[in-house]
């Protein structure tokens, strides 16, 4: 009887110590930290893990430019949500979001701005659970919604997507036909998009929509200052369906695929650093299609994609139409127009893969008759520093209408200059440039632990 009754104290005792306490798991619940929200008072979420059973929706929230409404974790990365769904925000206004870490069921979002106009996003991680076998396409922050502008997504990580879907999809409304307007993507870290094996619906960073892009509609979202690392879903890493958008001063490592003008007009891609650390197939660039886009300034270093996946690809098109808006109802998944008065210049190019001006004869695609027309391609760097087993072109001239090419440099080493076409392009010469190789971003730029920024 004794040992029974020690033998129960034991027990007692034991549930009741503090390793066992801090054994047991705990849920914490949202709800509390949201009641009646005031401008320029922050919602501070204690640390620990929210396990949610559907979307927490903030509607109304009204902070002003001076005195947002910022809600945030006590220690940054010590807040995690889990559980059924994330955070909507419905109808905000100046509303701060920071330091949370997503870990919620893919199927629906970690977060999605529904309608707001100046909330930031900011300095958070995103890695949801994705399942292994989908319901639907899973995207993980969305801004949509007719009446959406002038948000900010800086300083995420996103990491490991799997499934269908992208990490980052700036849209507006379909239906409506209106695109977010002036949405901004800065300092953000995206990193490990799996292949995908050519299945469509795996871009990293997606603008616009089908429907958007093919009526023309224009977003002028902004996307500079990101490190792409292993974004290799499928051969759209960045996939711009609107227009007049900025891609700037991004930094992409070691990403199958391209960044890609898909549908729109007027686009500017400036000062991004691509390049290929490893051996592998499909590494590419940049590709257009659409009309008068400007791809300037740009450094792309061991790329070794093919056509459509190729350092740069102006790629035949399938519809005949003088402007995108002009495509409009005509449009199917798969419609693209040729690109047209397109202007290329003061990009750099280092021991890649072939560039790819249309499809060369007896190699044209019948579903992609249309070939591009009216582009400048001029003051550019083209040079194969490696010499190569193989002997390959450094740029593949297919059928193109109009091309305008001129003061570009070509060199090729160990390769003789027997005079062709390159001749009227520039200059082929014999002597390696000065090489200026840019600066590219690293995980101390971007992210949550990145160092502060003025902008």
């Amino acid at each position: 009887m004794r040992a029974l009754f020690l033998l129960c104290l034991l027990i007692a005792c034991s549930a009741h110590s503090p390793r066992a306490h801090a054994e047991e798991p705990t849920s914490l619940s949202l709800a509390p930290h949201f009641r009646s929200p005031q401008p320029g008072t922050p919602i501070e979420l204690p640390d620990g893990t929210y396990n949610t059973k559907a979307f927490r929706t903030l509607t109304g929230l009204r902070g002003t430019p001076d005195q947002p409404i910022h809600i945030r974790a006590a220690h940054r990365g010590k807040v995690i949500i889990t559980g059924d769904a994330g955070l909507i925000l419905r109808d905000c206004e100046h509303v701060i979001l920071e330091g949370l870490i997503f870990e919620n069921d893919a199927d629906q979002q970690c977060v999605q701005l529904d309608n707001c106009r100046h909330v930031r996003i900011t300095r958070n991680v995103f890695r949801p659970k994705e399942r292994a076998k989908p319901r639907h396409w899973e995207h993980w922050v969305t801004v949509d919604g007719a009446r959406s502008a002038d948000n900010r997504i800086d300083h995420n990580l996103f990491e490991r997507k799997v499934n269908r879907g992208s990490p980052l999809f700036i849209r507006g409304d379909d239906a409506a036909l209106v695109c977010s307007q002036r949405d901004r993507v800065d300092h953000n870290h995206f990193r490990d998009v799996i292949y995908a094996n050519r299945e469509n619906g795996h871009e990293t960073i997606r603008t616009g929509g089908n429907d958007l892009g093919a009526a023309g509609k224009s977003s002028f979202t902004i996307i500079e200052h990101n490190l792409l690392e292993r974004c290799s879903g499928e051969d759209e890493i960045i996939s711009i369906k609107s227009s007049d958008n900025v891609i700037r001063n991004n930094t992409l490592i070691d990403c199958r695929g391209a960044v890609c003008m898909r549908l729109g007009n007027r686009n500017e891609v400036s000062g991004n650093v691509i390049i290929a650390t490893q051996d592998g197939p499909g590494f590419g660039g940049i590709k257009l299609f659409g009309f008068e886009h400007r791809v300037t300034g740009n450094y792309f270093q061991g790329l070794t994609g093919t056509k459509h996946e190729a350092p740069f690809a102006l790629t035949p098109g399938m519809m005949d139409a003088p402007s995108t808006e002009n495509i409009r109802d005509k449009y199917d998944d798969m419609t693209a127009a040729a690109p047209t008065r397109c202007h290329i210049a003061d990009n750099t190019w280092i021991d890649c893969s072939p560039l790819q001006f249309g499809y060369e004869k007896g190699k044209e695609d019948k579903k992609w008759p249309l070939s591009p027309n009216g582009c400048v391609f001029v003051n550019n760097r083209v040079l194969r520093i490696q010499a190569q087993v193989k002997a390959m072109p450094l740029i593949i001239l297919g059928t193109v209408r109009d091309l305008q090419a001129r003061e570009n440099v070509l060199y090729d080493a160990g390769a003789t200059y027997s005079g062709n076409w390159h001749e009227n392009w520039g200059t082929w010469v014999t002597e390696l440039p000065e090489v200026k190789v840019p600066k590219r971003l690293t995980e101390a730029d971007v992210g949550p632990a990145a160092r502060e920024t003025q902008d």
